[in-house]
């Protein structure tokens, strides 16, 4: 019998053909047992070809326990301390349940769908936002991308045309003369804090850390705190603390406008904190402000006529768009809002559509005047 150059071919007692193939190190590595020798034939045949084109990996590679494997994907990852606890809170939730006993090289494509769409469907019913679904995928695709990476297995199963990008929600609009009556309508002591989440379109999260030591009403303008600048409220009964902005680009200075400067050094004067490190906005207890505890927005929302789902941070959206329609540039919101990417930022840019025959009209009057012709006469 003629012997074959590459692997092994051996009939098991089973009636079943076995392939082989040599490993790295040169001992045989079985491919799997098959019907007929043709198939094992076949199979081996694919694995010389995979191995010399340096795509074969070791079918014990993928046995690797997913969850150890994902207990060591985060544990060499350097994060901020908001993005550990959220990766931490998927991973126990919506990740690890369904995929934490499981062997990497046994999460198939048609597994990841089926848990996909479940995710989906729950969201669905409850009336949840699909982006935490698209942000767990995210998250599942990341770490097998690792996977991949390491030669744990040679395709990333996550393959669902679409999933994972983040779809951009639809929030409630809030109107300049909205912004007035609201300002006008809550706590005095949260006046200022509406007017410059709307105004500096500052996160909640960084307003509520903002201490004396971070406005300068001289050079008008609020400075974010690389190490402090963010009151970060993680929940799951973890205490909230004061820590880096969500990003590098949240490391900003701020402008503030001239038309509320002055009742941004009234507010320093009556109600935040005294000495460098005081807090500008607190609580009448002295707390800081939480996001959790915003009786006095809902009641002002609902004074004013504001749609009741409407959020303090709705403010900074409407802020954005302001900035946006006054003529900043892509860049020039990326940094007033203290976004990493452009995506964040392109939402402002959308045009509505009576800003739109706005722009319009001022084209067709530059246009008019730059000739007596005119067209369709």
């Amino acid at each position: 019998m003629k012997r074959r150059r590459y692997g092994t071919i051996r009939k098991l007692p089973s009636g079943r053909w076995q392939a082989r193939m040599p490993g790295p190190d040169g001992t045989l590595v079985p491919l799997g047992t098959f019907t007929t020798k043709r198939e094992a034939d076949q199979v081996l045949a694919a694995a010389e070809t995979d191995q010399a084109r340096g795509m074969w990996t070791d079918p014990k590679a993928g046995q690797q326990n997913f969850g150890a494997f994902t207990t060591h994907w985060m544990r060499t990852r350097t994060l901020r301390p908001m993005t550990r606890q959220l990766y931490d809170r998927q991973l126990r939730l919506r990740i690890l349940p369904t995929f934490g006993a499981l062997t990497v090289g046994a999460i198939t494509p048609k597994l990841v769908r089926e848990w996909y769409a479940r995710l989906m469907r729950d969201a669905t019913q409850q009336g949840l936002g699909t982006v935490t679904v698209d942000t767990t995928y995210r998250l599942l695709r990341a770490i097998l991308t690792t996977a991949v990476e390491d030669d744990l297995i040679t395709k990333n199963p996550c393959r669902i045309k679409g999933a994972g990008t983040v779809r951009e929600t639809h929030r409630p609009d809030i109107t300049v003369e909205q912004l007035w009556r609201l300002a006008d309508t809550v706590p005095e002591r949260y006046r200022v804090l509406v007017w410059l989440a709307s105004a500096t379109a500052l996160r909640s999260g960084e307003l509520a850390a903002l201490r004396r030591k971070n406005v300068d009403v001289i050079r008008r303008e609020i400075r974010i705190d690389p190490d402090k600048g963010q009151y970060v409220e993680p929940g799951g009964g973890q205490k909230p603390y004061f820590g880096p902005p969500k990003s590098d680009a949240g490391v900003r200075t701020v402008p503030i406008p001239d038309i509320i400067l002055g009742i941004v050094a009234v507010h320093m004067a009556h109600h935040a904190q005294p000495g460098p490190d005081g807090l500008i906005f607190t609580t009448k207890d002295g707390n800081p402000v939480s996001r959790h505890n915003r009786s006095w927005w809902r009641r002002a929302c609902r004074l004013v006529g504001v749609d009741e789902g409407t959020h303090l941070h709705d403010c900074r959206h409407a802020g954005l768009t302001l900035a946006a329609q006054s003529g900043a540039t892509l860049r020039e919101l990326m940094v007033l809002g203290g976004h990493s990417t452009p995506r964040a930022a392109l939402i402002y840019q959308k045009a509505s559509r009576d800003r739109a025959t706005e722009v319009a009209r001022g084209m067709s009057t530059r246009l008019a005047t730059g000739s007596t012709r005119r067209l369709g006469a």
